[in-house]
């Protein structure tokens, strides 16, 4: 057969440009009519919406929020958009956040995804619903989205000038109007603030041994991020709201040193991941594990495995992270729960129940460490599993730093008497640096395996662990 003439070419990848374009929107347009039927039945008349929609308008707007910089929070930006959604029509806040996910869907797609965009939009748009409702909604459905689910989607927006920076483009005019004010707001939050501020920082590192120049604009939204920092960490209603929050949640953690901490933090933050968490309420771990697994077994998996003893290897080391999430999570809690297992109760109930440090646990300091030990061997099997196979790659760099990203957002928050009573709304940038690499995992599964077993069986586990998460 002859090839095509240049002209007919050039016609062809114009349509077929075209044609996804409308396919991404047609998409958007699906997601948007399911997530309003979901956002109907949605009541935000619970928790801190109803204490903020009854002091709104007992002051002027300014007044309340100088009030609350000095005797609570320093989220001002973002409790200027709260507090009045919370006073509100209910549709208001549903319009928006859902215009708020598809924001979401849509950036995450545009900056992690494949060439596939849309396959990447249809992917997340289905693994978002492995998260926990309950996260959406701890504290209310409107404060909850708006100061955890707002700062992730705007958080990302602010991000997209690395993006271009990285493949050597310059950046659109509306991104040096929008993306600003997108990293305000983000970093007001202060989980995504120290998640901007290193992935800025580490972007710019890379952008500089790539031998490039740093944009005017890169150092302006690095400044940004950095003021709102300090804003949170010179505001005296910060402090006083930890001495408050201390003495009503968490007595114990005034005595608590640094290294207590970040003990405490790892510990809440990998059981809730890797044992499945609290009353096993945590399916987006096992949906990475399992996916990473497929992706490791893949046909052709990558040009770092070529040797069947390395393929050996990989495949048992990436067989880890899952048989412990399935066996230690789920199963060792259900042996656990029904009394079941009699022997080593202990072992197995340090690893699949205690999120506590020695002292404060029911459980003994040797078994605190043994459960430490064991929790740091399978992210280490994770890390292992991604190195081999993406080997020495700027995809292997990518998706280590946003795994650590997440999950470092995670531990900082155990330098918070909230670490406990605030319950799954705190892991939600964990979960979502989570779902972005089995994002990235899945795609590139799906284009290094072409047998229909493997693929039918890689599109069955995600289901299994979404409707999991639902019921």
């Amino acid at each position: 057969m002859s090839a095509l003439p240049d002209g007919k070419c050039a016609m062809n990848q114009r349509n077929r440009f075209q044609n996804d374009v409308i396919y991404r929107w047609g998409a958007l347009g699906a997601f948007a009519v399911i997530l309003m039927i979901a956002h109907a039945f949605v009541r935000p008349d619970f928790g801190d919406d109803l204490t903020y929609a009854g002091i709104w308008g007992q002051q002027p707007l300014i007044d309340l929020l100088r009030e609350r910089y000095n005797e609570w929070s320093s989220r001002v930006i973002i409790e200027a958009v709260m507090m009045p959604l919370t006073a509100a029509s209910p549709w208001i806040w549903r319009i928006l956040d859902v215009l708020m996910i598809l924001l979401l869907i849509w950036i995450t797609a545009d900056l992690f995804g494949t060439e596939r965009k849309l396959q990447a939009q249809v992917m997340f748009f289905a693994m978002m619903w492995s998260v926990p409702l309950f996260s959406l909604s701890s504290a209310g459905w409107i404060t909850t989205t708006v100061n955890y689910l707002w700062a992730l989607t705007l958080g990302l927006v602010a991000m997209r000038p690395l993006k271009h920076w990285s493949e050597g483009v310059g950046c659109s005019l509306w991104e040096y109007i929008i993306c600003p004010v997108c990293a305000l707001y983000a970093s007001n939050m202060e989980q995504m603030g120290a998640i901007l501020l290193g992935v800025y920082l580490v972007s710019g590192l890379y952008l500089l041994t790539e031998k490039r120049r740093l944009s005017p604009f890169y150092f302006v939204q690095l400044a940004l991020i950095g003021l709102s920092l300090f804003f949170i960490l010179s505001a005296p209603g910060n402090s006083a709201r930890t001495l408050s929050e201390t003495e009503r949640f968490f007595p114990e953690f005034a005595a608590l040193n640094v290294y207590e901490k970040v003990w405490m933090g790892f510990l809440e933050t990998a059981h809730y991941y890797l044992a499945a968490g609290h009353e096993q309420s945590s399916w987006t771990f096992g949906l990475f594990a399992g996916t990473l697994f497929f992706t490791a077994s893949a046909a052709k998996c990558g040009a770092a495995i070529r040797q069947r003893r390395k393929k050996a290897v990989l495949v048992c080391v990436a067989a880890c992270p899952v048989a412990f999430y399935w066996g230690i999570g789920h199963l060792g809690n259900y042996l656990l729960n029904s009394g079941i297992l009699t022997r080593g109760r202990n072992g197995v109930g340090v690893l699949a129940q205690n999120r506590q440090l020695p002292g404060l646990s029911y459980f003994s300091a040797q078994l605190i460490v043994f459960q430490t030990a064991v929790y740091l061997f399978v992210i280490a099997c994770v890390v292992m599993t991604i190195v081999l196979l993406y080997g020495k790659s700027r995809e292997t760099i990518l998706e280590l730093v946003i795994l650590g990203a997440g999950f470092l957002s995670r531990i900082i928050v155990g330098f918070s008497p909230t670490l406990y009573a605030s319950g799954d709304r705190t892991a939600i940038f964990c979960s979502a640096a989570v779902l972005i690499v089995t994002l990235r995992s899945l795609q590139f599964f799906r284009q290094c395996e072409d047998r229909a077993l493997p693929r039918l069986a890689a599109a069955a586990y995600p289901a299994i662990c979404i409707v999991g998460n639902l019921l």
